[in-house]
């Protein structure tokens, strides 16, 4: 894989990354609100869990993948850390 198409493929998992996570905490404050008044956008806090825990499969999953593109930069960032 070149430099260019790397960046690339960094580029689009942040992107997916950061949407995820932004649909995390828009699940988690439906939770909270299902809980106080019963529902949350027609959804009750046991569908919007179940919602939740997939979101943070996927997310996971992204992030190990996010991991392994930068496996160099983290092996790098460690050693700065111990000097």
């Amino acid at each position: 894989m070149n430099a260019r198409t790397k960046v690339k493929a960094k580029a689009v998992l942040s992107s997916i990354l950061i949407a995820i996570y932004i649909g995390a905490i828009f699940l988690t404050i439906g939770e909270v609100m299902a809980m106080k008044h019963g529902s949350f956008l027609g959804m009750n806090g046991i569908e919007i869990l179940r919602m939740k825990s997939r979101y943070g499969i996927v997310m996971l999953a992204l992030i190990a993948i996010h991991l392994g593109l930068n496996w160099d930069m983290f092996k790098n960032e460690i050693r700065v850390l111990k000097s």
